[in-house]
C-alpha cells in the first residue's frame, strides 16, 4: 500500500537528518523481460532493465504503457516536468498494482529562477536542498510511490550546480536511506564536459544522453537541432560503461530510419538496433506514442 503524503515527507527529512533504518528495498521482478534481447545490468547499480525502455513523455494513454509493460518493457522513462507532472501521474497510474515489477526512471531539475542566489553560499546551498527535496516529493506523490529507482538530474548544463556539494548530498543521501536506488544526470551533447568529469569522478552511477547512428537529431517538437563528435561521445561512454556507470540513450530515433547494409530495408527497428549494439548501453529510450509504434520495436 502507498504511503500517505505526510509519511513521504517524514521520511525524506529523516534521510537528510541521517536517521537508520528507513531503507526501502523493491521486490525482484519475476517477470520475464523481452525486447531486443536479454536484460541489461544499469552500469553497476544491480537494476535488471529491458533493452527497450517507453518513453512515457509523448503519451496520454494508461492502455499503452499497460500494453508496452504486458510486452515485456519493464523500464519506464518519465520527469517532473513533463504535462507539469500528469505524465507523472499517468504512468503512477499506469503501474498501480505492479509497481515492484517496474523500473520508475524520473527526473528533476534546478531551475535558474529558483537560485537567486546563484546556487552560492549557505544560503544556495539551502535554496538547492529545498528545490530537489521538494520536487522529489511532488514526484513521488504523483507517481503513487515511496521510492524511485532512477533518478536523474534533469537536463543537466551547469557544472557547477550539477556536481555542487548541496546537490550530490541530496543525491547520495537519498540513495543511501532508498528514497531512490540509483541516480545519474540527463545532458545534452554539448556538454561532454560533464561526461567527462563524471567518468573522473565516478559519482552519478547513470547519465542519460542522446545517441543515435546519425551523431545529430531534429527534435520533431521543439525542430531543435543537435548534432556531435561521435567519435568523442563513444569514447566517453565506452569510458564510463568501463567503469561500471550505466548509459541510457535517448533521441534513438531522432537520427531517422537506419539500413544496417546494402539491399537492407531501412528502419526506425533498425536505428534502434544499431544504438543496442553498443555494449555500453544499458537500454534504448524510445518515446512511443502509439501501439504500432511498440509494436515496431519489439517486433
Amino acid at each position: 500500500m502507498v504511503k500517505k503524503l505526510i509519511t513521504r515527507k517524514k521520511f525524506i527529512a529523516a534521510a537528510f537528518a541521517g536517521l537508520a533504518g528507513l531503507k526501502l528495498t523493491a521486490e525482484k521482478n519475476g517477470k520475464t523481460i523481452s525486447g531486443k534481447s536479454s536484460p541489461r545490468n544499469v552500469g553497476n547499480t544491480g537494476i535488471m532493465v529491458s533493452p527497450l525502455c517507453f518513453g512515457a513523455p509523448r503519451t496520454n494513454e494508461e492502455s499503452l504503457i499497460k500494453y508496452a509493460v504486458d510486452k515485456g518493457m519493464n523500464f519506464i522513462d518519465t520527469g517532473r516536468s513533463y504535462g507539469n507532472g500528469n505524465n507523472e501521474r499517468l504512468v503512477g497510474r499506469a503501474i498501480a498494482g505492479i509497481r515492484n515489477n517496474i523500473v520508475i526512471q524520473s527526473k528533476i531539475k534546478l531551475e535558474a529562477n529558483q537560485l537567486p542566489s546563484g546556487g552560492k553560499g549557505r544560503r544556495g546551498a539551502e535554496e538547492i536542498r529545498h528545490i530537489l527535496s521538494s520536487t522529489l516529493e511532488e514526484s513521488l506523490k504523483a507517481l503513487g510511490t515511496d521510492y524511485i529507482d532512477i533518478l536523474l538530474y534533469h537536463g543537466a548544463s551547469e557544472e557547477n550546480l550539477l556536481f555542487h556539494s548541496e546537490t550530490l548530498k541530496f543525491f547520495s543521501d537519498m540513495k543511501s536511506s532508498g528514497v531512490i536506488k540509483a541516480h545519474g544526470f540527463s545532458a545534452h551533447n554539448d556538454r561532454m564536459n560533464l561526461l567527462s568529469r563524471n567518468n573522473s569522478e565516478v559519482f552519478y552511477d547513470v547519465v542519460m544522453v542522446p545517441f543515435n547512428h546519425k551523431g545529430a537529431y531534429i527534435h520533431s517538437v521543439t525542430g531543435n537541432h543537435s548534432d556531435w563528435d561521435q567519435e568523442k561521445l563513444i569514447s566517453l561512454l565506452d569510458e564510463a560503461g568501463m567503469k561500471g556507470i550505466g548509459v541510457v540513450a535517448m533521441k534513438t530515433c531522432s537520427g531517422g530510419k537506419y539500413s544496417p547494409g546494402p539491399g537492407r530495408e531501412s528502419s526506425y527497428n533498425e536505428a534502434v538496433s544499431w544504438v543496442l549494439q553498443h555494449s555500453f548501453v544499458s537500454s534504448a529510450a524510445i518515446a512511443m506514442a502509439d501501439f504500432e509504434q511498440v509494436n515496431e520495436h519489439i517486433s
